[in-house]
């Protein structure tokens, strides 16, 4: 395969269905004529990029009349096709990728992804905190380029059918995809401040000697490990989120905390311990019989949290269970994120340096800890590898 044949992941996002969104979270919005524009950050440049929609959750057909892609580096749009035709039209349950579009990039460059809906376009995949600021505009304004503002624009701070940007360039190092929910995500940092856990540790990672490594956020606030609700499982989106990233060599995996606080809110029974230990287990072995090095995550401190489904009585002695058993097991390598969190003074709340304010998800501070906690030389052995 030449390097011109070669596409892979620069950004990715994990997206879930905009009914599960729960009253305290950001709401769903549906389009017409409008502008939806959109800004992400891309782990990997190259000559071309190609974007990845998906109208994985939506009822009806997601049609938009017009989608541009447009650099930092300034200039016009260029027009993202879909079989050589401006308007795209998705089937409910499907995802669309575009032609490819001549637009070079480089590590760390922000695309903007603006679409227009003539008609009637929901929102069809979802993600309800990205982190990110979009805008939505009336009219037809996707011609414009990033530098350009939008006319009558109002701000959002979700995510729209962005699940992937594919670019032209073969993966020179290690690609990591952060498997998890809102920890991994970032809810509680910087809107707009690039400073979620994954990117801490993609400065980490590059600082550390490894040119060339990616780190993938598949995080999705509120999402649980074993049961859906908000989106897909953990252990049912694997396959789309981790294994479906063709280049992925490692996968960092949290979760658990949301099995144990979402019962209350949803109802069905709570997982007993060596449940939640059985799917994190699970998981580490599905992505290492696909050559994939799992890396474990602890489960970090909630006792803090202002939120009572968190603190109902026996969630945390069924944490430090699940800690412990992750700890102590010798398979796979660990991230102690609970030990990165916590108050030395009372390791089952997070410690006040490290909060955002709620209790339970770190701030800016609070995901530099975490990504410090995971060791560089993981990620090293699997740069080796993939040279031999």
């Amino acid at each position: 395969m030449t390097t011109s044949d070669t596409w892979t992941t620069a950004y990715a996002a994990a997206l879930a269905d905009p009914a599960d969104t729960l009253p305290f979270m950001p709401q769903p919005q549906s389009f017409r004529g409008q502008t939806v524009r959109q800004v992400v950050r891309l782990r990997r440049g190259g000559t071309r990029l190609r974007l990845t929609l998906s109208n994985e959750f939506g009822h009806a057909p997601l049609v938009i009349d017009e989608v541009t892609v447009s650099g930092v580096r300034g200039g016009p749009a260029a027009t993202a096709a879909l079989g050589g035709s401006a308007r795209w039209e998705i089937p409910p349950g499907a995802v669309a990728v575009s032609d490819p579009v001549p637009l070079p990039t480089a590590a760390g460059d922000e695309v903007a992804v603006a679409c227009y809906a003539a008609g009637p376009a929901g929102p069809g995949a979802y993600l309800h905190s990205a982190q990110r600021t979009g805008h939505v505009a009336p009219g037809n304004q996707a011609g414009r380029g990033q530098l350009d503002g939008l006319d009558g624009a109002q701000s959002f701070s979700s995510l729209y059918w962005i699940t992937r940007v594919l670019v032209d360039a073969p993966a020179g190092g290690p690609v990591i995809v952060a498997l998890g929910d809102s920890i991994t995500r970032g809810d509680g940092t910087t809107v707009d401040g690039e400073q979620r856990y994954p990117d801490h540790l993609q400065a980490r990672l590059l600082a550390a000697g490894l040119g060339g490594a990616v780190v993938l956020n598949s995080g999705l606030g509120a999402n649980r490990l074993l049961r859906p609700r908000l989106g897909p499982a953990m252990t049912d989106r694997f396959d789309r989120d981790v294994l479906g990233v063709a280049e992925a060599t490692h996968v960092i995996i949290l979760g658990g905390l949301n099995d144990l606080g979402l019962p209350a809110l949803f109802g069905g029974p709570r997982p007993t311990a060596d449940q939640l230990i059985d799917g994190l287990l699970g998981l580490a072995g599905r992505a290492a019989k696909r050559g994939i090095q799992p890396v474990l995550g602890t489960m970090t401190p909630f006792l803090a949290s202002r939120y009572d489904f968190f603190r109902a009585d026996g969630n945390e002695n069924i944490r430090q269970s699940v800690n412990h058993a992750v700890m102590t097991q010798r398979d796979w390598p660990v991230a102690d994120f609970a030990a990165a969190l916590a108050d030395p003074n009372a390791p089952g709340r997070i410690a006040a340096a490290y909060d955002s304010g709620d209790g339970v998800h770190p701030s800016d501070a609070g995901a530099r800890a975490l990504a410090a906690a995971v060791d560089p030389a993981i990620f090293l052995r699997g740069r080796h590898a993939l040279h031999e």
